[in-house]
């Protein structure tokens, strides 16, 4: 990984323009994602934008776990590779269901100096991908750019405890989707839980730029169950990162919660959305530290109540 400490203007070209580097959209999907689709036709509205302003755009779309060599998410991803006009595409199968070796294998068929990331589950506005590889553009100081995460969908409390965070900069990478440098970031260890978390600790909070323009919208979990698996996977995750960071980085938390900010913007109505955030938290966090102890494995699983149509409610 390379060093970063000055947050100095990229070079210009001769005429005073700063250039516009390639990136390539990579998009880690699980084989029983049912929303890939959705996914792939906004990044194809935002490789439009950037195509428009001059910005070459590739796509690499990595589907795993795929055990009997197809499925409907494979389909999805070819039927893009042939609709999306100009932009190369290229469409990888993996039978390991394990986003970060996904992550490592897009990044290793990259042929650009940037590369995007994008959940399969949510859906991009048009100038996000643009916005996030702009900000990189313009500062060589910064390795990485994400964007912020707005929820649609799912009206019920649990949903709406669930996106509590999304309003409020953590001072961490939003594993939905990003830009960063490639040549910022090695391979990623297989089996991670929190990639996102992973690439916070490993670039540093003075590498990250959140990028307000850049807007990406999912659906959070609206059931009490699909809320806490999510809960257990992140909570488990977090253990998982504190096993490999070393003592110095152990000293310092990944996250940074603004509670002054949240003090001040929240309402008091939402206050029992903080009471159910911190409560699921809390249990997700015992039983995940009871799992670490007894050498049970916390898998990724898919959440259901994530994949409603855009405007349902839970």
């Amino acid at each position: 990984m390379r060093t970063l400490e000055t947050h100095s203007p990229a070079p210009a070209t001769s005429d005073g323009a700063v250039p516009r580097a390639g990136v390539t959209v990579g998009v880690p999907c699980r084989a029983d994602e049912p929303a890939l689709s959705r996914t792939l036709d906004s990044l194809g509205r935002a490789a439009e934008t950037c195509r428009d302003l001059g910005r070459e755009v590739d796509f690499v779309v990595c589907v795993n776990g795929v055990r009997d060599g197809v499925c409907a998410a494979v389909e999805a991803a070819r039927a893009f590779s042939t609709d999306v006009g100009r932009a190369h595409t290229e469409v990888l199968v993996d039978d390991v269901a394990d986003k970060a070796r996904a992550w490592n294998r897009i990044a290793a068929a990259s042929r650009t100096p940037l590369l995007g990331f994008c959940d399969a589950d949510v859906a991009v506005d048009p100038g996000t991908i643009e916005a996030l590889a702009r900000c990189l553009d313009l500062d060589s100081g910064k390795a990485i750019a994400t964007a912020r995460r707005i929820p649609e969908g799912g009206h019920s409390l649990i949903a709406r405890a669930a996106a509590l965070p999304a309003r409020f900069d953590m001072g961490v990478v939003s594993g939905a989707c990003y830009v960063v440098r490639a040549d910022a970031v090695g391979a990623m260890p297989e089996g991670l839980l929190l990639e996102d978390a992973w690439l916070s600790a490993r670039l540093g909070r003075d590498s990250l730029a959140v990028v307000p323009s850049a807007v990406v919208r999912y659906r959070p979990p609206s059931s009490l169950r699909d809320y806490f698996r999510e809960r257990l996977r992140t909570e488990a995750g977090k253990i998982q990162l504190r096993s490999m960071r070393d003592a110095r980085r152990d000293r310092e938390p990944i996250a940074r919660y603004p509670w002054r900010t949240m003090l001040g913007e929240l309402r008091p109505r939402e206050w029992p959305l903080v009471v159910v955030n911190l409560a699921v938290r809390s249990a997700a966090r015992a039983a995940a530290e009871i799992a670490t102890a007894l050498g049970v494995s916390v898998r990724w699983r898919s959440v259901p109540s994530s994949k409603l149509t855009p405007g349902a409610s839970a």
